[in-house]
């Protein structure tokens, strides 16, 4: 019944390829360690590893291919245990990062939050439950940020609340979404839309602030189909159906607003159901109506309206509702990409950080005075969302590899962060990429796409089980042979480099 993260892999993949002077082996000596961009734990100057002259001519053909002929690229390569760096190319060159911005959100997450922080959504009371279970007066429920308040947390919010003794309201259910700010979407993001990718964000939200919906065939041909609305908001009108017809063909059309839905099409009897997923537009009442509703199934009732106001102080708590630790979360938003975790986190250290509420501009600025404190702030690099879905964002191949060697230099967030990467030919994002190579398993990265850009960034294991963090930024490649291109240049250079 319930919604699961797995099924909500919000891609953004972006990068940025070009040509130019692309070498930067073991021959140059990399930047000393007072040089801005040389990240903490690395150790700079070190012997290391070096490419064979054959894996440089390699590599030289493979930045030919004609695809990333008049791209920007930004890539670099470094060994993790020296600081050396084994391949480079216009590596200070700012590039549109799409998603790989995401391992620069983790990161700081894990840094300004700690990788043990908890997201907590409290019910306060103006009143405790008296004998019978009842409270008198309002009860509200705080938000605090929490980007992983699924359906199952959802159950498990509200279970709280009953075994706290209450089974009756005699106010209204008041949602306080305060701990972040009032705007819901971004317009450098692009026309609202109900497509999940680009749900919106709020202090208090549920389910990733999307409807999922299940269309099964009917019991026989002819009969219509039987549609699931998860949740289904008690006012959502649904209107037309979806015929039962052979075969195993999905065709279903479905028209989707804030209060209704409207179905055609037609789905084959042997169809197995394939979940889709669509952003809502305004968090706080879908929230309140599926935790009313929640409320409802536990025997809770709520005598006044759900309406949305602020929490006042010294009202009593009843029950405190904590997130799994914020390294499980960063894991989900890393291997699926998922864009309204990103932004959740990072306006939530915009309200750790400077104070709620929480923003997308304080949780930007404390991400910049994070990587300018820790020497990570290259020239042209912009901080301005989580999840990369802005084109306002840039990086550079070098102040990602930074990045990257900062975490692997801190061993109490190093093993979490370094699980939470997608695994090349495994799972997440990379489950269908390097599949058939000798980098299979072995390639933790996060991939990024946006139209004209395509990215990976993360970290590698060689042929002799060294560990490399790389990156590798192409924009404005040729758009013939589609994103396929710049990611088959990425992985055959990582392939050749990881002998």
């Amino acid at each position: 019944m319930f919604a699961r993260w797995r099924f909500l892999t919000i891609f953004i993949l972006f990068g940025v390829f070009a040509a130019g002077s692309f070498w930067a082996v073991a021959a140059q000596t990399p930047a000393p360690d007072s040089a801005p961009g040389t990240a903490a734990g690395s150790v700079s100057g070190t012997a290391g590893p070096v490419l064979s002259a054959r894996q440089r001519t390699a590599i030289a053909k493979i930045l030919t291919d004609p695809i990333v002929k008049d791209a920007q690229v930004s890539a670099r390569i470094t060994h993790v245990g020296t600081g050396r760096v084994l391949f480079q190319n216009m590596p200070e060159k700012p590039c549109i990062p799409a998603s790989t911005n995401k391992l620069v959100t983790g990161a700081a997450a894990y840094a300004l939050l700690g990788p043990h922080y908890r997201f907590k959504t409290v019910f306060r009371a103006d009143s405790m439950p008296d004998s019978a279970g009842v409270v008198h007066g309002n009860l509200y429920v705080v938000g605090g940020g929490d980007p992983s308040l699924t359906l199952e947390q959802v159950w498990k919010l509200v279970h709280g609340l009953r075994i706290s003794g209450v089974t009756k309201v005699t106010g209204d259910l008041v949602g306080d979404d305060t701990f972040h700010d009032s705007v819901r979407f971004y317009p450098e993001w692009g026309h609202p839309s109900h497509r999940a990718y680009l749900a919106p964000v709020g202090g208090l939200s549920v389910n990733f602030n999307t409807v999922g919906v299940w269309v099964r065939p009917g019991g026989a041909v002819g009969q219509p189909a039987r549609v699931t609305f998860d949740p289904q908001p008690s006012d959502l009108k649904v209107a037309g159906e979806v015929e039962t017809v052979e075969g195993g063909g999905n065709r279903t059309i479905l028209g989707f607003s804030e209060s209704a839905a409207t179905l055609g099409g037609k789905i084959g009897i042997a169809a197995r159901p394939d979940p889709t997923f669509h952003a809502i537009r305004d968090p706080l009442p879908f929230a309140l109506v599926t935790i009313r509703d929640a409320m409802a199934d536990a025997g809770i009732s709520i005598a006044g309206t759900v309406r949305a106001g602020n929490a006042p102080k010294g009202k009593v708590a009843l029950h405190v509702h904590e997130s799994e630790e914020l390294s499980s979360i960063v894991q989900h938003l890393f291997r699926f990409s998922n864009n309204f975790t990103a932004e959740q986190v990072l306006r939530t250290i915009g309200a750790e950080v400077s104070g709620a509420p929480g923003s997308r501009e304080k949780g930007a600025a404390a991400v910049t005075a994070w990587l300018k404190k820790e020497n990570m702030l290259h020239d042209g690099v912009v901080v301005f969302d989580g999840s990369g879905l802005a084109r306002e964002n840039m990086q550079t191949a070098a102040s990602m590899v930074d990045v990257l060697a900062w975490m692997a230099g801190h061993p109490e967030m190093f093993a979490e962060y370094l699980n939470a990467h997608p695994i090349g030919g495994v799972n997440g994002t990379l489950r269908f990429r390097f599949k058939k190579t000798a980098l299979k398993g072995r390639v933790r990265a996060k991939t990024g796409y946006l139209n004209g850009v395509v990215s990976l960034a993360g970290y590698c294991y060689d042929a002799r089980n060294e560990l490399y963090a790389f990156a590798v930024l192409i924009n404005n490649f040729q758009p013939n042979g589609g994103i396929r291109g710049p990611q088959h240049v990425t992985e055959r250079l990582l392939e050749v480099a990881m002998e």
